[in-house]
């Protein structure tokens, strides 16, 4: 990769980044299922007849459905059934914003930054988000489903800079492929000049999602945040070093995991439980992955 076509993006996506019209617009099947979201008398049958407007959609919720987790199995033979004895109206609806916002950003499958290990994390850091959400103590109040919604879209920046820039994302994957042991942010600086933390949470913003889901793609790599919507940054920063066995670090080293807990009055036990809820499912949520790539 030359110098100059690094150069090329990085001023590319500084020009665009502030400016939501510049950017991928928000699928209408998203908008839709946000308007849902947002309806006082939203209906499990308005969520069941807006995801079977999308057979990708449709067929992604009931498979999500039959997971072994959920105990129902080949049971689950409608998007109906997938929803009302299953998930919940809730989870589906959350699920369905995310897998449905995605529809717009097209990048290369394969790869450490490839979409399906980009999908296979999100959808164990959500599931794991929303696990942590039942520990929490009671003076800890934060919605499960905006929690769920954090870990799915927190890494979405990866998403932007393969849609935008398929070139250089390639070369970023590569150098992830060749050096292992370097921290990810620095090898995205390299060749963005900005990392996906950044860029995620412009896309966010753009999409007018709530602010929870924006401040925990911003700060997710920062869990000593303070500001707004902390808690949420915190159940992300905590889901991705519970999965990642803390192989990779984030931008807080200095800060341990027992300590991120604590602050959000999570029992180490009552975390080890909900991840080891999650690793019990890893090759279900890989062919999972896979679907939403194909």
């Amino acid at each position: 990769m030359k110098n100059r076509d690094i150069e090329a993006a990085n001023n590319n996506l500084q020009q665009m980044l502030p400016h939501a019209e510049k950017l991928p617009p928000l699928p209408e099947t998203a908008q839709a299922l946000i308007l849902l979201r947002n309806a006082p008398n939203a209906s499990l049958d308005q969520l069941v007849t807006l995801i079977e407007k999308d057979p990708g959609l449709s067929t992604f919720i009931m498979k999500y459905a039959r997971m072994a987790i959920f105990g129902y199995g080949e049971r689950i033979t409608s998007v109906w059934h997938a929803i009302s004895l299953a998930l919940g109206f809730n989870n589906a609806l959350n699920m369905a914003i995310g897998v449905a916002s995605a529809g717009c950003l097209k990048i290369t499958n394969r790869g450490p930054l490839g979409r399906i290990r980009i999908w296979h994390h999100a959808l164990k850091c959500a599931a794991l988000c929303r696990e942590l959400c039942k520990t929490m103590g009671e003076k800890q109040p934060v919605d499960s489903g905006l929690a769920y919604l954090c870990g799915l879209f927190h890494n979405f920046g990866y998403l932007l800079f393969g849609h935008l820039h398929p070139q250089q994302y390639a070369f970023l994957n590569d150098l992830c492929l060749r050096y292992p042991e370097r921290e990810i942010r620095h090898l995205e600086l390299h060749v963005f000049g900005i990392t996906h933390d950044f860029a995620g949470a412009h896309l966010i913003e753009a999409w007018r999602l709530p602010g929870e889901i924006a401040t925990a793609v911003a700060e997710h790599h920062f869990p000593d945040y303070e500001g707004e919507h902390a808690r949420y940054v915190r159940l992300v920063a905590i889901a991705n070093r519970l999965l990642q066995n803390e192989d990779k670090s984030d931008a807080c080293d200095y800060i341990e995991t027992a300590t991120m807990l604590e602050s959000l009055q999570i029992p180490v036990q009552d975390a080890e439980a909900a991840l080891q809820k999650i690793q019990s499912c890893l090759s279900e949520f890989d062919t999972l992955a896979t679907e939403l790539a194909a």
